[in-house]
């Protein structure tokens, strides 16, 4: 049997302890008061946008959403189709598919969003790839910290040709695990046209000192969203799993991630706009077959 490399990326908090030399970090007031955007379309979900003002690094708030602005998405197709989202008005600065209106992504479609705020147009536009149907999930315990842990493995085709960047969506009782040190990514580099036999995604690593800080328990729902992501956002999101570990050894310097947008003052924008195809697996309830395999 062909053993095949996986190129998985995942962020784990590194154990390691070093010296540290006091920087002084002198920030531009261009760097701060910026505008992000967090925005998302797929094949399943309407699209939704949250549109916001950054904050200095040493502010503990919720980012201010932005009002009143026009946003707009629209695809490649002949004609386009295009719609206007409206803000929700239980959250300031989120802006949803208005009542009554359905608006899902196509896979093969690009999709542009634009932005209309404070005197400036943002811009970005994304392509929605086809995703391969997802086979199964399973949750066993995981090779890595001899079977302590319990981790969450797939099982699909990967297509042939080059160049399929994948997302995996995580839910424990319907609910999206999304912390950056959580992202589950993967290029089809070196597994190209291959079935991926239990691929290992997420691992739920906790202090055994403290059980409380399990993810997965006894009884638990999950299920597993397969995505496609495109070439830039594959990258983005590496850019987020190295900058949600600095701090240790080995991690890159601070800095904002580069982003899709651009805006027509020509200032940075943060956050990234994703069109994204979907394939749902089923669904594993933790049973106490399931649990009695740890190690304890």
């Amino acid at each position: 049997m062909k053993n095949y490399t996986y190129l998985i990326i995942f962020a784990l908090a590194a154990i390691i302890s070093s010296c540290e030399d006091v920087i002084d970090v002198k920030l531009s007031n261009e760097e701060l008061n910026l505008i992000g955007v967090e925005a998302n379309i797929t094949t399943v979900d309407q699209p939704t946008v949250f549109l916001y003002k950054t904050l200095k690094v040493d502010q503990d708030i919720t980012y201010p959403g932005i009002s009143a602005a026009v946003v707009t998405i629209s695809d490649n197709a002949t004609p386009a189709n295009q719609i206007i989202l409206t803000e929700d008005p239980a959250k300031q600065g989120h802006y949803v598919v208005p009542n009554g209106k359905n608006y899902l992504g196509v896979a093969g479609r690009e999709y542009t969003l634009n932005i209309q705020t404070q005197g400036v147009t943002l811009v970005a536009k994304d392509k929605i790839a086809k995703v391969e149907p997802i086979d199964s999930i399973e949750v066993v315990p995981s090779q890595r910290g001899e079977k302590r842990f319990l981790g969450i493995f797939t099982y699909g085709k990967e297509p042939k040709g080059l160049g399929n960047y994948y997302k995996w969506d995580i839910f424990v009782n319907d609910t999206l695990v999304h912390n950056a040190d959580r992202l589950a990514i993967a290029s089809d580099e070196f597994v190209d046209g291959n079935y991926i036999s239990k691929l290992e995604i997420y691992t739920d690593f906790y202090d055994t000192n403290k059980p409380e800080d399990r993810k997965l328990r006894l009884h638990d729902k999950i299920q597993v969203k397969q995505t496609s992501i495109s070439e830039f956002a594959y990258n983005f999101y590496f850019q987020m799993i190295n900058q949600s570990s600095t701090g240790s050894l080995f991690s890159v310097p601070t800095a904002n991630i580069v982003s899709n947008f651009t805006s027509s003052d020509g200032k940075p924008v943060l956050g990234v706009f994703t069109a994204r195809d979907v394939s749902g697996s089923n669904q594993v309830v933790i049973d106490q077959k399931i649990e009695d395999q740890l190690k304890k």
